[in-house]
């Protein structure tokens, strides 16, 4: 749990608070406290806790200031190597991936699909562009509003 971002830390607080409090309060005015209803409720919450404590919602980009650590295990990529970052779709869906192209000794790809909590991806890109400057990327862009509630912007570049 040390790893998480800081805004993460400050929005799960948020978000547990709201739901500690709700819960409390369906609880407080109900007559029996294990009715259905406050069970809904208090279940999901402690789930949510556990899932956020074992790390399930953060899953960041692997890279270091030479490679990239693609997801399933593939063997180590070179940032020098990568060629391009587009960003695709997956057929009749609204569910984007990122395509990261590199040469190996033949053209490779692999598909990523962006952590959308915090900016791991785009200091990948960032990265990528000082290894190699020539590398064709797309705009994938995080910020931070209120200094915890993160918003993501990507689109294709214009070419």
């Amino acid at each position: 749990m040390d790893n998480y971002p800081p805004h993460f830390k400050k929005l799960f607080s948020i978000i547990a608070m709201f739901m500690l409090v709700y819960t409390f309060i369906e609880i407080y005015l109900a007559r029996n406290i294990w009715t259905i209803k406050n069970l809904a409720y208090f279940i999901p919450l402690i789930v949510f806790c556990l899932l956020y404590r074992q790390g399930f919602f953060y899953k960041p980009i692997r890279f270091d200031a030479q490679f990239f650590y693609p997801p399933k295990n593939k063997p180590a990529v070179l940032l020098s190597s990568i060629q391009s970052i587009k960003l695709t779709s997956l057929a009749n869906k609204n569910i984007h991936y990122w395509e990261i192209t590199y040469l190996s000794d033949k053209p490779m790809s692999v598909r990523v699909l962006p952590p959308t909590m915090e900016d791991s991806f785009a200091r990948f890109i960032e990265a990528v562009k000082e290894a190699n400057p020539t590398v064709d990327a797309d705009i994938f862009e995080f910020k931070l509003y209120f200094g915890f509630f993160p918003f993501v912007y990507w689109k294709p570049k214009k070419t």
